[in-house]
């Protein structure tokens, strides 16, 4: 079977001011053995060269379409791009990054054969100082596991998969899966709005044990740069997160999403402090607030927590301080 004869995959790259790594990532798509491809190069409303080069690309391949934005951020261009799409399946690819010339193919069969609704793959940091990475030859078929929604959900608490579950770009999906779910545009974190929700509309999901995308660290990235106010903008991913397990009446889930928000503000708190940034109140304040009502919202799932855990949130609850200071203790 040709690649014409297989389905339609969409490959999103939002873009915005990475004229210097823009080339690498779209030579990587249009190289890929998998060739049934649309491309969607969505500019962010770039300064820089990176528009023009959009276009030379369109010029050059006809899968590629360039769609020119005014700038709204990395969730509007995800959306954008998503809106526009063709394919039956989408790969989300950040513009800085580049991926081995096999990943769509070998996301595309491993989800073809399991009838999945995404297939997840690893990744491997890269770093602006060495040299690019070398394509691995697979020489058999890659390690792949089978999870469920719930079993993917209980993975990002009880496994070293969490980035790999969370991130948006390591990822084949089915679009019908985006029909009623967006990007949270202004947030960052945003995948940590987004992914778990995407996972739990899933009957089947398949995890792929090979690095197949090759992930950038850059110091001037969103990520790099971060502030202490941005840091503390992922506790309210969690506390959504809260909301949603119990709208499911997941109570289990629930749980440990309670535990794991506040274990991650006193991390986050602790981060920020080393870093001589302002917290913005991530132990006190508005968070500890949000967080006390999601727990008091629903009494339910609180009933069935573990006694230990039902003492460290009402120790938390007594002073956001005082069990901070504590956390620290232990963690030592």
């Amino acid at each position: 079977m040709t690649d014409n004869n297989k389905p339609l995959i969409s490959v999103i790259v939002p873009i915005y001011h990475v004229e210097n790594y823009l080339e690498r990532c779209i030579k990587s798509i249009i190289n890929q053995t998998y060739s049934n491809l649309e491309i969607l190069l969505v500019d962010d409303g770039s300064k820089d060269r990176c528009s023009e080069i959009c276009d030379e690309y369109a010029n050059l391949d006809s899968r590629i379409t360039a769609l020119h934005k005014d700038n709204g951020g990395l969730s509007d261009a995800r959306n954008y791009g998503i809106a526009r799409a063709k394919g039956e399946y989408i790969i989300l690819i950040d513009s800085d990054d580049y991926i081995h010339k096999d990943m769509i193919q070998i996301l595309a069969d491993e989800s073809f054969r399991e009838s999945a609704d995404i297939t997840i793959c690893t990744y491997k940091y890269v770093y602006d100082n060495k040299p690019d990475e070398v394509d691995a030859v697979f020489n058999h078929r890659v390690e792949t596991r089978v999870l469920d929604r719930k079993l993917a959900q209980e993975m990002y608490y009880t496994s070293d998969l969490t980035l790999d579950l969370t991130v948006a770009w390591n990822k084949l999906y089915k679009k019908s899966l985006f029909d009623d779910i967006k990007y949270p545009v202004g947030k960052i974190y945003e995948d940590e709005y987004t992914t778990y929700k995407l996972l739990y509309k899933c009957e089947k999901i398949c995890y792929i044990k090979t690095p197949l995308y090759y992930y950038l660290q850059r110091s001037d990235s969103i990520i790099g740069k971060m502030s202490g106010v941005r840091t503390s903008g992922v506790v309210d991913a969690y506390l959504e997160r809260l909301g949603f397990y119990k709208d499911q009446s997941e109570d289990e889930l629930w749980i440990k999403e309670a535990m794991h928000s506040l274990h991650m503000m006193c991390y986050l708190n602790k981060l920020s402090s080393d870093k001589g940034l302002n917290t913005n109140g991530i132990m006190d304040g508005d968070h500890r607030n949000k967080y006390l009502q999601e727990v008091r919202a629903n009494k339910k799932a609180y009933k069935k927590m573990s006694i230990s855990k039902k003492f460290e949130i009402c120790l938390y609850k007594t002073s956001g301080k005082l069990y901070y200071q504590i956390w620290k203790l232990l963690k030592r």
